[in-house]
């Protein structure tokens, strides 16, 4: 019912942040993290003028960047809500250009297994706010999906990820999700750890001396 509620709220979401951004001077380069506590604020009124939230103890925001979600809605279940967001444009040099995805970090491999096991698939939801910031300042869309909605996949249709950590990647702005459930989404999680595991094992297998790897390889054997 919460994210229903959000979800038939776009239109007042939008509207609000629209005027948000009216009365004050936001930087692109932080605009990102400096737009959550509004849209919170928001979220939280709305949900309690719905009677979906009716004190302090029914809902608990982050008190760092660091905490996983931004906001936890604590009814029968509890319901992760992170907030995304990402602008349409980057600065090349000194010109603004049109960008097809704002390549936030989605979270790394390694930390959505705790998540998933805390909250459970199904209940982790992004909002993300897709904006153009250049010239001009503009909020263009909020969207309110599955986490796993506004993920990517790489050549090999896997999850895409970064290569130095395994942050997953989001999808373009313009492209309709490409994971649809949560069983889909475990199922390219499974094989994309394991694809990582073997392009890490064959880059570091590199620099290891021949005799070394059959050490190695003699000490894996069962």
């Amino acid at each position: 019912m919460v994210i229903k509620t959000l979800q038939s709220s776009r239109g007042r979401i939008l509207n609000h942040l629209k005027k948000v951004i009216k009365g004050r001077d936001f930087s692109y380069k932080t605009f990102g993290t400096d737009i959550e506590d509004y849209l919170i604020d928001e979220i939280i009124q709305i949900l309690k003028e719905k009677h979906l939230i009716k004190n302090s103890s029914d809902f608990h925001r982050a008190e760092n960047k660091n905490e996983f979600p931004d906001l936890k809605i604590i009814l029968s279940n509890i319901l992760a809500i992170e907030v995304k967001s990402g602008n349409h444009s980057r600065k090349k040099g000194n010109k603004w250009v049109m960008c097809k995805n704002s390549n936030n970090d989605m979270g790394t491999l390694n930390s959505w297994q705790a998540k998933i096991k805390k909250f459970g698939g199904q209940n982790i939801y992004y909002v993300f706010v897709e904006y153009d910031f250049n010239t001009k300042k503009e909020i263009l869309d909020v969207k309110i999906a599955p986490f796993y909605e506004f993920l990517a996949l790489n050549r090999d249709g896997l999850l895409r990820y970064r290569e130095k950590d395994g942050n997953l990647r989001p999808k373009d702005f313009s492209k309709v999700p490409i994971i649809k459930t949560f069983d889909q989404f475990q199922s390219l999680f499974k094989k994309t750890e394991i694809y990582r595991s073997i392009r890490i094992i064959k880059k570091h297998l590199k620099n290891i001396p021949k005799k070394e790897v059959k050490k190695i390889f003699n000490n894996l054997k069962i």
